[in-house]
């Protein structure tokens, strides 16, 4: 592992070197070191049903999260030693050729569970997700599917590209150790969820979770039965966090900005409770930096990822 020196300091963490997630060392993803969690940058945009800028994801995340500590006051959690973490740098993309982009997405997340650690893959944009849980199935005899998004994402094509931002959830659904029946979307809201989409979940089985429906059942219980759902029957959950299921308002740096959904409260909270639901392997999609030049997004987004993390650690 190569370490970046950092200092803590009463403003935040002042880190010189290479920018890395959270200050973690550096480790390439063929040798872990024996970390038990390894972030890696995923800068695609290709295939992408939105506005493109989720490509510069990674990078604006890197930054945002030197000024991020470990240690969590609240709890008297210190999370980097509980869950030692690398930064196993950036997936290699081909803009050009998205197939063998997620056949590389794959093999990434496939070599760092192999080692027995958690992949965590900052995205670009949710198409990743389609390589991402090919590899992560590969490594268990069934997998359950758990969307966070705004939107279903179950489109058989968009104009024919089957790898694209608006197919993650249908090509999970159709692997062959995954299927409809542990696969679920939470969080869908908006004008931008076709009825076709929706007649699609519907023939796979797929079940989702619209914000009206969150609303009534109450947050925690309806993430509760969401999770029972994708992890009836399997023995390995994976979970995405698309960031556009954010509030606009509150998260306006991502290609498909939605207005109604969840407050950055609610979503902290999501991503701890998924964190406890202990996945293994996990992405976050569609932070486009170049749409907040507040740099809130990015903020919130290396928020989202450490209570995601610090719920990992817990019983």
């Amino acid at each position: 592992m190569t370490s970046n020196h950092t200092t803590d300091g009463a403003l935040g963490v002042i880190q010189s070197g290479v920018a890395t997630f959270f200050g973690r060392p550096q480790a390439p993803a063929t040798d872990l070191g024996g970390a038990l969690c390894a972030i890696a940058g995923v800068p695609w945009d290709e295939g992408n049903a939105g506005r493109n800028g989720a490509n510069m994801g990674p990078r604006a995340f890197r930054d945002a999260s030197s000024w991020f500590f470990g240690y969590d006051a609240q709890r008297g959690h210190d999370l980097w030693s509980a869950l030692p973490t690398v930064d196993a740098g950036d997936v290699a993309v081909i803009p050009p050729n998205a197939a063998r982009t997620m056949e590389s997405i794959a093999d990434h997340v496939r070599m760092i569970r192999d080692q027995g650690a958690l992949p965590f893959l900052v995205g670009g944009n949710h198409s990743l997700t389609i390589g991402a849980t090919q590899g992560a199935a590969a490594t268990v005899s069934r997998m359950g599917y758990i969307a966070i998004d705004a939107h279903l994402d179950t489109a058989r094509d968009v104009a024919g590209e089957r790898l694209s931002s608006g197919c993650p959830t249908i090509r999970t659904a159709e692997l062959p150790n995954v299927g409809g029946a542990n696969t679920v979307v939470f969080g869908v809201h908006g004008w931008l969820n076709p009825r076709d989409q929706v007649e699609m979940a519907a023939e796979l089985g797929i079940t989702w979770f619209g914000m009206d429906r969150i609303e009534e059942l109450g947050l925690e219980r309806a993430l509760a039965e969401a999770i029972e759902i994708a992890t009836d029957g399997v023995d390995g959950l994976y979970v995405t966090y698309d960031l556009d299921s954010t509030d606009a308002g509150a998260f306006p740096g991502t290609g498909t900005p939605e207005p109604g959904g969840f407050t950055a409260r609610e979503a902290l909270k999501i991503a701890r409770i998924l964190g406890q639901a202990k996945p293994i392997a996990i992405d976050m999609v569609e932070l486009a930096p170049i749409y907040d030049l507040s740099g809130i997004s990015a903020r919130l987004a290396c928020g989202i990822a450490l209570e995601m993390l610090a719920g990992t650690c817990e019983p």
